[in-house]
């Protein structure tokens, strides 16, 4: 069976996405403050804003902007209102109306004097009255949020506890979580292809523990911009812009993990060549785990961004050598061969056709490339086709530098005899076509403004690498999530977060159960300085989460 026939036997998974929430809103930070509440007469409201402004001006390092500046008697919360009538508020026919003053605080005398001329009943007076006894202000101290309320529930509860709050949609703090007219936009345009591109994951995944070269871990890249390509055509032809889901996939990489030798030893799939899966799957042993280069996510994010840094005059020279993938053939990170899912998606990226047989050659980087010269020996793959005869990769004069590893045909990849392995047919291309994967001098930039789909969470250093090669956003399914991953910031308990205080206990206990795992939620770190959408598919039938062969390992 070709590749391509066996891309277009996949069935897309069924679900929807839901937004992964940040940890400042799954673990809100209790900031909460002092601040003095004054009963002063309603007709002097405005002299009172005036004369605490010109008096005492506000912090601009702590805004305040969700808190009412004032306060009727009916909406102030049932304990300010107790303390007030204890403290001799007066009930007097004066209407009389009841301010805040937010840190920083004043000094309760002068605060006292500054207020004194709008007190309740000397406010207004008139000469003949000059003899009646002067009020005193009645002052008392109330907690109040330093930080404005994540949802209307909140600014409700803290109303009714604390002090009137306001809660304001249209102005979510940035820092906190993604604005919500960007994350539902977001969502919007991943919807519709999601089951398509994490079903393609999972493939790919199925390929790398077949592959008996790493765990079942498989990662998608996807374009949003060729989606929006593709949307705009569909729209005009009339048609499904289903049918052509494949087109914005940039490349997938599966996980390889055992598949490279460390300090001169033979690989873990050298060891056990033949045999699907790897033995070592199915236990974990940091020792034979790799680094996280060899993870499914960031191969796929290594192949984009060796793609994107070539210049127009250095793609020419690649394309000239014998391999039609040169350039990623000569890096030591991604010199283990291609599986025929990962190559094929890169030749449909726009590489030109070429045997992969025929390229046998070391390929010779360019001066530009010159760090790249001299790859690091443990990184060296052995073709599978050798294994049985010679496991040795020394060179022939010990002296001398190994060079890179051939890039071996791909078809050899598949190292189980009944999976029927899938023959490769390049996408033919033609002189001027320009590939899906921007190179710098075309604008594109490391994976800025790219989607991801992975098979599983990823685990810490891949959620990093996220951020440090600025994808737009990340995708997973809920089964996929992994004890060890970096994503997540909170276990799966509810569609909407409780507020009240019975729910918080729920939510406690939730969590109490489920401490064998730490959630970090670094899509969306106010600590960070670039931030990345994160959702989860949620697929039918499979909301719960699923370890795969119960083994913890980093994904």
């Amino acid at each position: 069976m070709s590749v391509a026939d066996t891309i277009n036997a996949i069935k897309p998974l069924h679900g929807q996405i839901v937004p992964i929430r940040t940890v400042q809103e799954t673990r809100p930070p209790e900031d909460y403050g002092n601040a003095y509440v004054a009963e002063v007469n309603v007709k002097a409201s405005s002299k009172v804003i005036k004369a605490l402004d010109a008096k005492l001006p506000r912090d601009p390092s702590l805004p305040l902007n969700h808190l009412r500046r004032f306060a009727k008697r009916e909406n102030l919360p049932a304990s300010l209102r107790e303390t007030l009538e204890a403290k001799g508020s007066l009930r007097t026919g004066t209407p009389t109306i009841f301010v805040l003053i937010a840190p920083p605080l004043p000094d309760v005398e002068e605060l006292l004097d500054l207020l004194a001329p709008y007190a309740p009943d000397t406010y207004g007076a008139t000469s003949s009255e000059e003899d009646k006894p002067v009020s005193k202000i009645t002052l008392v101290t109330t907690t109040i949020p330093l930080q404005p309320p994540f949802n209307a529930q909140q600014a409700t509860k803290w109303s009714e506890t604390m002090w009137p709050v306001l809660f304001n949609p249209a102005a979510p703090r940035l820092t906190v979580a993604p604005p919500a007219q960007i994350l539902n936009r977001a969502q919007q345009s991943i919807q519709p292809r999601a089951g398509h591109y994490l079903a393609l994951a999972r493939k790919v995944a199925a390929e790398a523990k077949a592959s008996g070269r790493g765990r079942g871990v498989g990662a998608v890249v996807v374009d949003p911009e060729i989606e929006a390509d593709i949307e705009a055509e569909a729209a005009k032809q009339g048609t499904s812009n289903l049918d052509s889901w494949m087109d914005a996939v940039l490349c997938v990489g599966g996980d390889v993990r055992f598949a490279r030798s460390e300090a001169g030893k033979p690989s873990q799939t050298d060891l056990h060549p033949g045999i699907s899966p790897n033995p070592a799957c199915s236990t974990f042993d940091a020792d034979l785990e790799g680094g996280p280069d060899l993870h499914a996510l960031m191969r796929a994010v290594e192949l984009v961004a060796r793609c994107r840094r070539e210049d127009s005059e250095h793609q020419a020279e690649m394309a000239a050598k014998p391999s039609p993938l040169s350039v990623v053939y000569a890096d030591p990170q991604l010199s283990s061969k291609l599986s025929p899912l990962e190559s094929y998606f890169l030749h449909q990226a726009g590489f030109p056709e070429t045997s992969a047989s025929n390229a046998t050659e070391p390929i010779t980087l360019s001066p530009k490339k010159r760090k790249h010269e001299e790859p690091n020996p443990e990184s060296t793959a052995i073709p599978l086709d050798s294994i049985s005869t010679d496991l040795s990769t020394q060179p022939q004069n010990e002296t001398e530098t190994p060079l890179p590893a051939p890039p071996p045909s791909t078809l050899a990849t598949n190292t189980d005899p009944s999976i029927p392995v899938p023959e490769i047919e390049p996408a033919s291309t033609s002189e001027g076509t320009t590939s899906r994967i921007r190179t710098r001098s075309q604008g594109g930039y490391l994976c800025t403004d790219l989607d991801i789909y992975i098979s599983h969470e990823p685990c810490l250093c891949c959620s990093m690498g996220i951020l440090l090669s600025r994808f737009r956003a990340v995708i997973f399914p809920r089964s996929g999530r992994m004890k060890s991953g970096g994503l997540a910031s909170e276990p799966v308990i509810a569609p909407t977060p409780v507020l009240d205080d019975e729910g918080q206990e729920q939510e406690q206990e939730q969590e109490k159960g489920d401490d064998e795992r730490l959630y970090y939620g670094l899509h969306w770190r106010k600590e960070l300085n670039w931030r990345a959408l994160g959702f989860e598919f949620v697929e039918e039938g499979h909301e719960d989460v699923e370890d795969e062969d119960g083994v913890v390992f980093n994904a």
